[in-house]
């Protein structure tokens, strides 16, 4: 099924992403880039899938045919083609992925002259034309330059200027080691080059461009092999990325009480965490805020309230954190729900950089990272994937709210977005400590409804769970 949204466009490619829709798209998109400047450039850039060449040449002689000029920079990652509008001076920017979807999927985001996705409002304009959208009666054609190796260059210089001298010296002097696996996917083009020019020893594993040796998501079970090669090896950690490279997955070593209590696989908020640890110790502006998704677990509020920075929260969604880090010129923000830290003048989760800025906290302490993850707040996260009708999704979700509005101990009830968006119960404090469950439709896979909590021990995280379900339940059974 075809999904369409302020987070991208994915499908089944041929199936879902047909000729027709990719050219209307095209020809949607051409239309809005040509309502703010005459003759505009688009960058575009894609992930390793077998489909991604293909549909990056079907766009590309349609942005062509309606006068857009294109600079094609093949495979690169999605932070470093969002870099690349940037970069280039662009007027928008297609990124060709599906993510962290297995290879027959495929998709793409459409970008702004900022790098960032496009807002909810003009995505929305574009997803309600591509079905009318039609060639325009211009006879002059855009010029294509490729510049995928250029913005590669390019790219690697913005990490090591984002990490700073200091940082850089710190790190090539820590000597660090980590075992890598971007499984053939876009990271691949990048990360060898950086680490060499940085002095980090590394163990590659999955380095040929478009192979997939794992899932391509990097979660627990993908990457669970990296532990035995960071054990045998004695390496400070693993890292995994998805295909376009925006996400990473780190791998503990197992030497602490930490990894006793946690498993090996660091989660995403804790990734988050540890970005804002390193950005704040250093921070000297006045705006100490952190904007996260409310999805994003209370360990990221209690690491910044350490340093008198304050937590705005926001719907999920990457444009969201991004549009609000930009009115409110935060520091850094993320979802932690989603292994996201963002750092500006990035507008995207960034895989690379957060791995940077985790490596550059280690060599700064000159601590192995359990020692440091042992000085931070415990918090565990539970979570479910519901099945629900979307057209009964947004009466479900009033319907869950007026069911806990009737309970007992909630200390408050949070909502963000429109009646589309997340919905957090928070419970008053208990003996166990706080807690909360958060639920919201999926605006990315259709029919799901996500469940999380929030806690600072597993069992009550789990109870949570199981008491965030039974309200879904009773609710949704009241609908059928």
């Amino acid at each position: 099924m075809l999904t369409e949204s302020f987070s991208g466009i994915r499908g089944l490619y041929k199936e879902d992403l047909t000729k027709e829709v990719i050219k209307g798209y095209s020809l949607a998109f051409s239309e809005f880039l040509k309502k703010a400047k005459k003759k505009p450039v688009v960058v575009i850039g894609m992930d390793t899938r077998p489909s991604s060449s293909t549909i990056k040449e079907e766009m590309k002689n349609i942005f062509i045919s309606e006068g857009i000029g294109v600079i094609d920079v093949g495979f690169n990652t999605t932070p470093a083609i969002q870099h690349g509008v940037r970069e280039f001076k662009a007027d928008g920017g297609v990124i060709i992925s599906a993510s962290h979807n297995e290879p027959e999927w495929n998709g793409w985001k459409l970008l702004s002259n900022k790098g960032s996705v496009l807002s909810q409002k003009d995505i929305k304009g574009i997803i309600e034309k591509r079905k009318a959208a039609k060639p325009s009666s211009s006879k002059e054609k855009g010029n294509v330059v490729d510049r995928g190796r250029e913005l590669r260059e390019s790219y690697i210089r913005f990490v090591l200027d984002s990490i700073g001298k200091d940082g850089l010296e710190s790190i090539k002097k820590a000597k660090l080691k980590v075992v890598v696996d971007p499984n053939g996917g876009a990271a691949t083009v990048t990360i060898k080059d950086l680490f060499e020019k940085i002095g980090i020893t590394a163990i590659y594993k999955n380095m040929d461009l478009g192979v997939f040796n794992r899932i391509i998501e990097p979660n627990e079970k993908s990457l669970a092999y990296l532990a035995f090669y960071v054990e045998d090896l004695n390496a400070d950690l693993g890292a995994g990325w998805d295909c376009d490279g925006d996400r990473v997955e780190i791998v503990l070593p197992n030497d602490s009480e930490f990894t006793k209590t946690n498993g090996r696989m660091l989660s995403g908020q804790y990734i988050l965490a540890l970005i804002v640890e390193e950005i704040l110790s250093e921070y000297k502006g006045k705006n100490k805020i952190v904007v996260t998704n409310d999805a994003t677990s209370n360990l990221v509020s209690e690491v910044a309230a350490k340093h008198g920075a304050k937590v705005v929260e926001v719907e999920v969604g990457e444009i969201n954190v991004v549009e609000k880090m930009e009115e409110l010129n935060a520091p850094v923000g993320g979802e932690g729900s989603s292994s996201g830290g963002i750092i500006p003048p990035s507008r995207c989760r960034d895989g690379i950089i957060s791995l940077m800025f985790i490596l550059k906290l280690m060599a700064k302490k000159g601590k192995r990272l359990n020692q440091i993850l042992e000085k931070f707040p415990s918090y565990f996260n539970s979570r479910s994937d519901l099945r629900c009708e979307p057209k009964k999704a947004v009466l479900l979700r009033k319907k869950i709210e007026q069911y806990w509005k009737k309970q007992k101990y909630i200390q408050e009830i949070r909502k963000t977005g429109d009646e589309t968006g997340g919905l957090k119960i928070v419970r008053e404090p208990t003996k166990e400590g706080p807690g909360w469950i958060w639920y919201r439709a999926s605006k990315t896979e259709s029919g799901v409804f996500r469940i999380i909590t929030d806690a600072k021990n597993k069992l009550y995280a789990d109870k949570l769970l199981a008491m965030g379900e039974k309200a879904f339940d009773d609710c949704l059974s009241e609908l059928r």
